[in-house]
């Protein structure tokens, strides 16, 4: 973790199972999302969507997001620590 040498001492902690939980919840309308606009039941577990698809970058974004905070979560118990 990077610090710097001057900051304001002031430290922000996102609850951590609540923000997995809203990452999850994006990553999910995201998904369905994209399904929709491909015609592809919401349900399905696998998914290739059209290359036009436009909702794609959110669900790869929210997807690696909501993976970032699992494993941050898991190897501290804090979540988008950030020092400012």
């Amino acid at each position: 973790m990077k610090t710097r040498s001057k900051h304001s001492g002031r430290i922000e902690v996102r609850p951590g199972l609540k923000a997995i939980q809203g990452m999850r919840n994006t990553w999910i309308s995201a998904y369905k999302a994209a399904c929709k606009h491909d015609g592809i039941p919401e349900d399905s577990k696998f998914s290739v969507f059209s290359d036009d698809n436009p909702f794609v970058p959110f669900v790869n974004k929210a997807y690696e997001e909501y993976c970032t905070m699992k494993r941050e979560y898991q190897s501290g118990g804090y979540v988008g620590l950030t020092i400012s």
